[in-house]
C-alpha cells in the first residue's frame, strides 16, 4: 500500500477556503473566526499521479504564495502504517490517518475527529451539545446530526458497540473499544 506524502503549513492570514483543486485532501484549522492566531493545513497527497497530482501541487504553491514569507512549511516522511495487535484501531493524528490490522481506513472528517476525541477521553461520557462544540466547534447544527455520524462511523468500522450510546445522556467510547492514538 501505498503510504501518502505529508506536507504541514503554518503561519498567519492563510486562506480561509479550501483550495479550488479537486483531490483528496484534508485540511484542518481552528474553527474559533476570532482567533487570528495561526492557521495550520495538512495536506496529505496519495501517490498521485498525472493530472490529479498537478492539480495538488499547484493548490498548495497557491496556498504558500498567498501565506507569504512568515508561513513554516514543515514537509514529513510518510507514516508508517501500524501492523500491531489485530483488529486494533490505530489513530495518527499528524496525517489524520486511521487504520485496522494494516489497512487505512475511509472516515470522513468529521468522523476521524469523532473517533479521535472518543480515543483521547476514554471511559468519558458526552452529550451531543457537548460533541457538537468540541468536535464540530459550533452548536449551531442539529444535535440529531451527531447521531447521523455515530452511527455512519460504527457502520464503516464495522463494530456497531465501540462507541456505547448512554441513554438519556450521549455518548462514549466502550471501555474494551481497540481504538489507541499513535
Amino acid at each position: 500500500m501505498a503510504q501518502p506524502a505529508v506536507a504541514t503549513v503554518t503561519g498567519r492570514n492563510l486562506p480561509t477556503a479550501a483550495p479550488t483543486a479537486s483531490s483528496s485532501m484534508t485540511a484542518a484549522a481552528d474553527p474559533a473566526a476570532a482567533n487570528p492566531g495561526p492557521l495550520t493545513v495538512t495536506i496529505s497527497i496519495d501517490g498521485g499521479e498525472g493530472e490529479n497530482r498537478e492539480r495538488v501541487l499547484t493548490a498548495l504553491r497557491e496556498l504558500l504564495a498567498v501565506a507569504g514569507p512568515a508561513a513554516d512549511v514543515a514537509l514529513r516522511a510518510p507514516t508508517e502504517i501500524p501492523t500491531g495487535e489485530p483488529g486494533v484501531i490505530s489513530l495518527d493524528p499528524a496525517p489524520r490517518a486511521a487504520f485496522r490490522d494494516g489497512k487505512l481506513l475511509d472516515l470522513s472528517r468529521l468522523e476521524y475527529d469523532l473517533l479521535l476525541f472518543f480515543a483521547e477521553h476514554p471511559r468519558q461520557v458526552f452529550t451531543r451539545a457537548q460533541l457538537l462544540s468540541r468536535v464540530w466547534g459550533h452548536v449551531h447544527t442539529g444535535v440529531r446530526t451527531v447521531d447521523v455520524h455515530i452511527s455512519r462511523l460504527r457502520t464503516k468500522l464495522d463494530d456497531p458497540e465501540l462507541i456505547t450510546t448512554v441513554y438519556g445522556v450521549g455518548y462514549r467510547l466502550a471501555d474494551s473499544a481497540p481504538v489507541r492514538v499513535v
